[in-house]
């Protein structure tokens, strides 16, 4: 995998909110006392922050066009920021979540 491939994975694949995932479990192993809504608000802004970061890189490096106007950048910042949110909460769901929840009955 080239940077350009792995920039590309952490803004457009989602690879943001995996790594923002990953991060934050390790910060509840090192931190156990953090309170569930403060880690909650952390991962959102590490999964957005991280994929913010990869996609100005990309920008920067002429992997992927400059946005013309303030609009566009935050539109595209928006984007980005937006799927890695959803991907981290919905990573969320399904490994922490699985157990405690459920939906159907179990047979």
């Amino acid at each position: 995998m080239e940077l350009k491939d792995f920039l590309f994975w952490l803004t457009a694949g989602g690879g943001a909110g995996i790594v923002g995932y990953w991060v934050m479990d390790q910060v509840a192993k090192y931190r156990p006392g953090l309170s569930s809504e403060f880690k909650r608000y952390l991962s959102l802004a590490i999964a957005a922050g991280l994929a913010m970061l990869a996609h100005y890189v990309l920008v920067v490096m002429a992997y992927a066009p400059t946005p013309e106007s303030v609009q566009a950048w935050v539109e595209a910042l928006f984007s980005v920021a937006a799927v890695a949110v959803g991907l981290s909460q919905a990573i969320h769901g399904r490994v922490d979540l699985r157990d405690r929840v459920r939906i159907l009955p179990v047979e």
